[in-house]
């Protein structure tokens, strides 16, 4: 029997990223990009990067404090792909070679 998908349909494509990056907070979502090679990270942005404003689109029709699960999924993702992108686009590494080590930083609210 097949998994109930995570994603809305019309983001089936996304399926095979959604158990690792529908991750639902910053701490989470930066330990996995940490965790990743750099071609994890690659191929999910690849994948992900060209339909980031469809799905943005997709999730301005949901009230924020109100989405169903694969919709909340979707976001999870899409903040994922956020958290991962200066490490694709500009580290070329899942942390600046050159910085303060990632283990000492953490997310204050």
């Amino acid at each position: 029997m097949a998994a109930e998908p995570m994603l809305p349909a019309q983001f089936a494509a996304w399926e095979p990223f959604a158990a690792d990056w529908c991750l639902a907070t910053e701490h989470e979502r930066r330990a996995r990009r940490m965790h990743s090679t750099q071609g994890e990270l690659e191929r999910f942005y690849k994948a992900v990067k060209p339909r980031l404003d469809e799905a943005i689109q997709y999730l301005n029709g949901f009230a924020l404090h109100d989405l169903p699960a694969p919709e909340t999924n979707l976001l999870n993702l899409t903040l994922s792909l956020v958290e991962i992108s200066v490490a694709v686009e500009l580290f070329f590494n899942p942390w600046p070679l050159d910085a303060w080590p990632w283990q000492e930083f953490s997310v204050a609210y």
